[in-house]
């Protein structure tokens, strides 16, 4: 009975991890923490596993389409790693409730803004999503090193800043933003699946549950985002992103 809770959770993360680019871990963690009572470094660890093969469904789903920016990608995922290296040891530092409420206001203003512009035009569908020939990578591979520290620090998926980033500041168009951000999760959750498996952190038996569930799902999440305009994924990334936004700032107040 909870290899099929397992699978069912599983399934919905797929569909929202690969749909919205962001991995699922902001699902999966609350619930293993507070439903079945993992410890939280535990919860992460085990999430990862999750991410990691979620990602790798919603990325080879999203190649097919011919929708993922792979140079991109791999410059985008290196590119966190310093951040990341960074952020574990400048959380010492900017823990404080006044560095939380400058994120949260932060992203609530992303939110709004995404919302705004998903609103004012309908967008395109993923079947007319084309993958740009030239991008800024330089300034790309900047802000991932920001999405790497953010990551680290305030523990949310890269994802979250990936999307709105590459769909706003780079002009990828929607869904290519979203494909190429599930690649760079694909990439990066794999150290730090090692990682927390040499550190014993991963409940296997539960990872491979959900994660059978979520390969799943991503594959679905795939075939919904080509059926939606871009707008309206806009517009659901812009809740998701005013979500956390509202976390930061119950922490800061």
């Amino acid at each position: 009975m909870e290899l099929l809770s397992f699978l069912i959770v599983g399934v919905f993360v797929g569909v929202l991890g690969s749909l919205l680019g962001i991995g699922g871990g902001v699902v999966i963690v609350p619930l293993l923490v507070f439903y079945w009572g993992y410890e939280p470094q535990v919860a992460i660890g085990t999430s990862v596993l999750v991410v990691l093969l979620n990602s790798i469904s919603g990325t080879l789903g999203y190649m097919r389409k011919k929708q993922v920016c792979v140079d991109a990608a791999i410059k985008f995922a290196i590119a966190t790693v310093p951040g990341a290296f960074l952020g574990s040891y400048a959380a010492e530092f900017l823990q404080g409730r006044l560095f939380y409420a400058v994120f949260g206001f932060f992203f609530l203003g992303v939110a709004y803004n995404m919302f705004t512009k998903a609103t004012k035009k309908d967008g395109t569908s993923g079947a007319n999503a084309k993958v740009p020939e030239h991008y800024n990578w330089q300034l790309g591979v900047l802000c991932s090193v920001f999405v790497g520290f953010l990551a680290s620090i305030l523990g949310i998926g890269g994802g979250i800043v990936h999307v709105p980033f590459m769909a706003y500041i780079l002009q990828f168009p929607v869904h290519v933003a979203i494909a190429t951000s599930t690649c760079i999760l694909a990439v990066s959750s794999l150290s730090g699946m090692l990682s927390h498996a040499f550190l014993g952190h991963i409940v296997w038996t539960t990872g491979l549950g959900i994660g059978v569930g979520a390969f799943i799902g991503a594959q679905m999440g795939v075939q919904i985002a080509q059926k939606l305009k871009s707008s309206y994924l806009l517009k659901f990334s812009s809740v998701l992103v005013c979500i956390t936004g509202i976390k930061f700032l119950m922490s800061a107040f």
